[in-house]
Protein backbone atom coordinates (compact mmCIF):
# COMPACT_ATOMS: atom_id res chain seq x y z
CA UNK A 1 0.00 0.00 0.00
CA UNK A 2 1.11 3.41 -0.71
CA UNK A 3 0.44 6.39 1.17
CA UNK A 4 1.55 9.25 -1.61
CA UNK A 5 -1.96 10.14 -1.88
CA UNK A 6 -2.91 13.57 -3.79
CA UNK A 7 -5.36 16.21 -1.80
CA UNK A 8 -8.05 14.69 -3.89
CA UNK A 9 -7.69 10.80 -3.21
CA UNK A 10 -7.12 11.88 0.58
CA UNK A 11 -10.61 13.44 -0.11
CA UNK A 12 -12.27 10.47 -1.50
CA UNK A 13 -10.63 8.12 1.38
CA UNK A 14 -12.08 10.50 3.80
CA UNK A 15 -15.73 10.24 2.20
CA UNK A 16 -15.22 6.18 2.28
CA UNK A 17 -13.96 6.29 5.95
CA UNK A 18 -17.00 8.57 7.01
CA UNK A 19 -19.45 6.49 5.48
CA UNK A 20 -18.58 2.76 7.03
CA UNK A 21 -15.29 2.04 4.78
CA UNK A 22 -17.44 1.45 1.55
CA UNK A 23 -20.02 2.97 -1.21
CA UNK A 24 -20.81 2.83 -4.47
CA UNK A 25 -19.38 4.69 -7.47
CA UNK A 26 -22.69 6.49 -7.75
CA UNK A 27 -23.33 7.62 -4.63
CA UNK A 28 -19.25 8.82 -4.43
CA UNK A 29 -19.90 10.84 -7.81
CA UNK A 30 -23.43 12.46 -6.60
CA UNK A 31 -21.36 13.54 -3.50
CA UNK A 32 -18.61 15.25 -4.69
CA UNK A 33 -20.85 16.82 -7.60
CA UNK A 34 -22.87 17.72 -4.60
CA UNK A 35 -19.76 19.41 -3.45
CA UNK A 36 -18.94 21.11 -6.10
CA UNK A 37 -16.04 18.97 -7.63
CA UNK A 38 -18.34 18.73 -11.38
CA UNK A 39 -17.11 15.65 -12.23
CA UNK A 40 -17.97 13.16 -14.54
CA UNK A 41 -18.08 9.32 -14.17
CA UNK A 42 -14.95 8.64 -16.10
CA UNK A 43 -13.29 11.16 -14.01
CA UNK A 44 -14.41 9.46 -10.87
CA UNK A 45 -13.00 6.34 -12.49
CA UNK A 46 -9.78 7.18 -13.43
CA UNK A 47 -8.50 8.80 -9.75
CA UNK A 48 -9.95 5.35 -8.25
CA UNK A 49 -8.09 3.26 -10.74
CA UNK A 50 -4.98 5.66 -9.49
CA UNK A 51 -6.01 4.50 -6.20
CA UNK A 52 -6.25 1.00 -6.87
CA UNK A 53 -2.98 0.70 -8.40
CA UNK A 54 -1.84 2.39 -5.06
CA UNK A 55 -3.56 -0.50 -2.76
CA UNK A 56 -5.39 1.90 -1.12
CA UNK A 57 -8.93 0.94 -2.16
CA UNK A 58 -10.59 -2.51 -3.51
CA UNK A 59 -13.75 -1.96 -5.69
CA UNK A 60 -16.33 -3.93 -8.26
CA UNK A 61 -19.37 -2.24 -10.03
CA UNK A 62 -20.87 -2.06 -7.05
CA UNK A 63 -19.03 -0.53 -4.67
CA UNK A 64 -15.74 0.98 -3.65
CA UNK A 65 -14.37 -0.05 -0.50
CA UNK A 66 -11.27 1.02 1.31
CA UNK A 67 -8.86 -1.27 2.06
CA UNK A 68 -7.77 -0.32 5.37
CA UNK A 69 -9.06 2.25 8.27
CA UNK A 70 -8.30 5.56 8.81
CA UNK A 71 -6.12 4.38 11.91
CA UNK A 72 -4.17 2.04 9.40
CA UNK A 73 -3.46 4.59 7.05
CA UNK A 74 -2.17 7.13 9.36
CA UNK A 75 0.19 4.61 11.03
CA UNK A 76 1.23 3.25 7.34
CA UNK A 77 2.04 7.14 6.18
CA UNK A 78 3.73 7.62 9.98
CA UNK A 79 6.21 5.50 9.51
CA UNK A 80 6.53 5.90 5.80
CA UNK A 81 7.75 9.36 6.81
CA UNK A 82 10.19 8.18 9.57
CA UNK A 83 11.57 5.61 7.12
CA UNK A 84 12.11 8.14 4.30
CA UNK A 85 12.84 11.71 6.01
CA UNK A 86 14.59 10.40 8.91
CA UNK A 87 16.19 6.92 8.20
CA UNK A 88 13.64 4.98 9.85
CA UNK A 89 15.08 6.49 13.48
CA UNK A 90 12.05 7.50 15.97
CA UNK A 91 14.73 8.94 18.07
CA UNK A 92 15.61 11.59 15.01
CA UNK A 93 12.01 12.28 14.26
CA UNK A 94 11.34 13.05 18.14
CA UNK A 95 14.50 15.17 17.65
CA UNK A 96 13.41 17.11 14.43
CA UNK A 97 9.97 16.89 15.85
CA UNK A 98 11.15 19.13 19.13
CA UNK A 99 13.51 20.90 17.34
CA UNK A 100 14.38 24.31 19.62
CA UNK A 101 11.03 24.24 21.35
CA UNK A 102 11.11 22.44 24.96
CA UNK A 103 9.34 19.32 25.62
CA UNK A 104 6.24 20.30 28.40
CA UNK A 105 6.59 17.44 31.17
CA UNK A 106 3.01 15.75 30.33
CA UNK A 107 4.43 15.46 26.81
CA UNK A 108 7.78 13.70 28.55
CA UNK A 109 5.61 11.60 30.66
CA UNK A 110 3.18 10.34 27.95
CA UNK A 111 5.91 9.46 25.86
CA UNK A 112 7.53 8.08 28.96
CA UNK A 113 4.60 5.61 29.54
CA UNK A 114 4.10 4.84 25.64
CA UNK A 115 7.74 3.52 26.00
CA UNK A 116 6.76 1.57 28.54
CA UNK A 117 3.89 0.30 27.29
CA UNK A 118 5.78 -0.62 24.20
CA UNK A 119 8.74 -2.82 26.37
CA UNK A 120 5.35 -4.69 28.21
CA UNK A 121 3.90 -5.23 24.20
CA UNK A 122 7.44 -6.76 23.29
CA UNK A 123 7.49 -3.77 20.69
CA UNK A 124 10.80 -2.32 22.03
CA UNK A 125 13.41 -3.19 23.92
Amino acid sequence: MRCDLSKTEMEIMQVLWDNGGQMSPRDLLYLFNERGKDWKRQTLHTMLLRMEEKGVIERDRRSVRAACSELEYRHLQSREVVRESFDGSLNRFVAAFAGDSKISPEDVRELEQLIERLKAEGGAE
